[in-house]
């Protein structure tokens, strides 16, 4: 088990504060630079001084950052602090001409055990939590991440060697308090975290960058080495966890880059979910309640991950836990939204899983779960409101706002009920899922399923007048012909049939 002052390792705490970590974490900030970097020729030189770096911190910004969701910021910290703050958003040519891909793709094989300069300069890029990073360098920039020390998946490794199966996942400043003894995360890296997902959804575009948005940037970089790098490589190190940390790590950076590596994942703790869920069944008295199992046991994350409708298949006592999990978490976000907290997010809740949940046999669960939507689509489109404007990219919109969006049924391109710039990205969204839709369709051809009622809503688009957009109708007429080439003139494509799943 990993505690505050250490890891628990056969009987004995190894202590997180070594002497030479501290050293280590005590460089002076006066010798710490920090660097904006446009131009394409300094950034040449930057990678020229990086080639004699063995180990660099990377992190990315950007707005709804991931495979669509555009990256506007490239991080570099040394190991010594200097930060390079690389403005992609301005110059997209710095990955190529100015030679950053090379530094990102650096192909020497990862050691944990010592350091050594690759044929670039660098063999290793501590980064925390890198899927989405990955996603967005891969699928807007051509890179592929290499060498990649993720944080995250160290923290998970070294608590699956401690015997459990089910580990959640570490912000930033969690990570740091359990690995660290110094604070480096940025004392407004809360307060920008409101202003960008409540009130600014292009916030990591805007330019200059403010101090306070260098302040963040900056602290998300230095907060990962020297110290929490060094303790976590020596504990795999220790705990002869380097293939397995290597294997997963490979697996976290293609998430978002391979659909088979996705699937595995989700294969692996499906299995490990049903493992715990059956042994609840079989080795837990029936009295039991869901408050019974501590927050972080794998137990309770379990019972937070299952569907409910496949709990209710293992037995009524599992269904019964699963009941009380959620109405557990349906209470708290409730009570998050009545008191108009700004930070109202529950884990193991979201939208869309709301419209699910209102489906539950439990009257009381169904109830509530409708009501808490009700009051979370308001609190969602009031964001939407403030954040978004008539020059508002679709791809800046994150998937909770979408699904929000999907959720109005609006009327027409003139209707009253929301502001017109939200009306705007109603029918953009619209279209864009008819074109994915479309795509699915030629790749998969007979294999292509979707819901019936979707299907109803091309025909709808397609009956009605100059209220629905022309791009969008021209879309849906598009899609409505490769059905009919595919599966007959006016036939429903098969059901979409909901796979046996899991909260992850």
């Amino acid at each position: 088990m990993i505690t505050r002052s250490g890891l628990y390792i056969n009987g004995v705490i190894i202590s997180f504060l070594s002497p030479f970590l501290s050293t280590l974490s005590q460089v002076p900030m006066a010798n710490q630079a920090v660097e904006i970097v446009v131009e394409t020729s300094r950034c040449r030189q930057i990678v020229s001084i990086l080639s004699s770096e063995s180990v660099l911190a990377v992190d990315c910004e950007g707005i709804a950052l991931g495979v669509e969701g555009p990256m506007t910021l490239l991080q570099i910290c040394t190991y010594s602090g200097d930060v390079y703050l690389f403005d992609v958003q301005e110059n997209r040519e710095l990955f190529s001409e100015g030679h950053l891909k090379i530094v990102l793709e650096s192909d020497e094989i990862l050691k944990l055990c010592n350091c050594t300069i690759s044929k670039y300069g660098m063999n290793i890029m501590v980064i925390h939590a890198c899927s989405y990073d990955s996603a967005a360098l891969y699928h807007q920039f051509g890179v592929t991440l290499q060498n990649v020390f993720d944080t995250q998946v160290a923290d998970t490794v070294l608590e699956e060697h401690n015997e459990r199966l089910l580990v959640s996942s570490l912000d930033l400043q969690e990570l740091c308090q359990k690995y660290s003894s110094s604070k480096k995360v940025s004392d407004y890296k809360e307060q920008l975290k409101i202003q960008y997902s409540k009130k600014e959804g292009e916030f990591w575009a805007k330019r200059p960058l403010t101090d306070e948005m260098k302040s963040v940037a900056v602290g998300d970089v230095r907060a990962l080495i020297p110290e929490v790098f060094e303790t976590q490589k020596r504990f795999i190190w220790k705990s002869r966890l380097q293939e397995k940390f290597r294997e997963r790590v490979s697996e976290t950076i293609k998430f978002y880059i391979d659909d088979e590596v996705r699937k595995h994942r989700f294969k692996r703790k499906f299995l490990i979910v049903n493992q715990i869920i059956d042994t609840i069944n079989e080795k837990w008295d029936a009295r039991t309640i869901c408050s019974d199992f501590p927050e972080d046991s794998d137990e309770y994350e379990a019972l937070k991950r299952i569907d409910y409708r496949d709990a209710c298949i293992k037995s009524p006592f599992i269904d019964r836990l699963k009941a009380e999990s959620i109405l557990s978490d349906l209470k708290e976000l409730d009570d998050k939204l009545s008191k108009d907290e700004k930070d109202y997010g529950v884990k193991w809740i979201t939208f869309s899983l709301l419209s699910s949940i209102i489906d539950h046999p439990n009257k009381t669960v169904s109830k509530l779960a409708k009501n808490v939507k009700q009051k979370l689509k308001s609190v969602i489109l009031q964001e939407i409101y403030v954040k978004y404007t008539t020059e508002t990219n679709l791809k800046h919109l994150t998937k909770c706002e979408k699904d929000v969006l999907r959720s109005l049924n609006l009327n027409g391109t003139n209707n009253q009920q929301c502001p017109q710039h939200v009306v705007r990205l109603y029918w953009l969204l619209a279209e864009d899922d008819i074109n994915n839709n479309c795509k699915k369709l030629i790749e998969k051809e007979n294999g292509f399923k979707m819901q019936a009622w979707y299907y109803d809503k091309i025909i709808s688009y397609l009956r009605r007048g100059a209220d629905v957009p022309v791009p969008l109708k021209q879309s849906a007429w598009t899609f409505k012909r490769k059905l009919d080439d595919t599966f007959g003139p006016d036939v429903v494509p098969p059901t979409l049939i909901r796979t046996i799943s899991l909260i992850d």
